[in-house]
């Protein structure tokens, strides 16, 4: 006997794919407090309407329609992590300060800009937690009168996939152009100790919903940053938050100067 019983009509695997990462990135950046809980909630409404397709549509959807949904959600994901980063940076000093340009190369100078601090080192690893704090020695870490701002930058960058916009995130956490140009004229160096990795009950709850990338894990790192300006030294206490994904070698995932609860 044929089973006659219509199934629930669903969405292409890949657009299915893709929603999962809008919902968690949505959540994310709502518990971070970067998108408005109104907006997230609309989008998250849109999401449940949209969940089950029109019937038929599963079958005989065009295929351009099953490549162009996935597209358009994952420009969204895209628009997303990218609005994160611009909340984080400091973006009219990024754009006022062109230190690459016409600048004449004395005999020396490449080679101090050239150097990589011990402290920048990524590990390769499949400890999440021990990644998430060789992050936060790197982004706590400098000397001035050893590197440029952008051999910092790129030594950042490395933590993360070279593909998509995490590079750009994981540089966030730096500072400006315009902070780093003082920081240069007082020749100030710093670095970083007693650094931890802690996990919270927000995001142990984050790392555990269906739609979370597989290997995700989130913590709060913090630290106590020492830094040199002249002859005048200061302590600071850092924390910022950190997400990882292990798959199994981990890398970075986002980072965020608020910290989740």
């Amino acid at each position: 006997m044929t089973h006659n019983q219509a199934d629930v009509p669903r969405h292409h695997w890949l657009i299915r794919y893709y929603r999962a990462q809008l919902k968690f990135e949505l959540h994310v950046l709502t518990a971070l407090r970067i998108i408005p809980p109104p907006i997230a909630a609309a989008v998250f409404a849109w999401l449940r309407r949209t969940e089950v397709p029109k019937k038929g549509t599963t079958v005989n959807q065009p295929i351009r329609s099953k490549i162009v949904i996935p597209i358009v959600i994952l420009l969204g994901i895209t628009a997303l992590i990218l609005a994160l980063v611009a909340r984080w940076q400091n973006s009219p000093d990024q754009h006022t300060s062109t230190p690459n340009a016409d600048v004449t190369v004395l005999p020396g100078q490449a080679e101090s800009t050239a150097v990589r601090l011990d402290a920048w080192t990524r590990p390769t690893t499949t400890d999440p937690q021990e990644f998430a704090i060789s992050y936060a020695r790197a982004i706590w870490t400098y000397d001035t009168s050893r590197h440029s701002f952008t051999d910092w930058q790129d030594a950042v960058s490395v933590f993360a996939d070279p593909t998509g916009a995490a590079p750009q995130v994981a540089k966030s956490l730096l500072p400006s152009w315009s902070e780093w140009d003082q920081l240069e004229l007082r020749k100030a160096h710093a670095t970083a100790s007693d650094v931890t990795a802690e996990t919270t009950p927000q995001l142990e709850k984050l790392q555990h919903v269906d739609y979370a990338p597989k290997g995700w894990h989130g913590f709060v790192i913090r630290g106590t940053q020492t830094t040199v300006l002249d002859t005048e030294t200061t302590v600071f206490r850092r924390q910022a938050t950190v997400g990882v994904v292990c798959a199994p070698v981990c890398k970075f995932w986002s980072a965020s100067a608020l910290v989740l609860p």
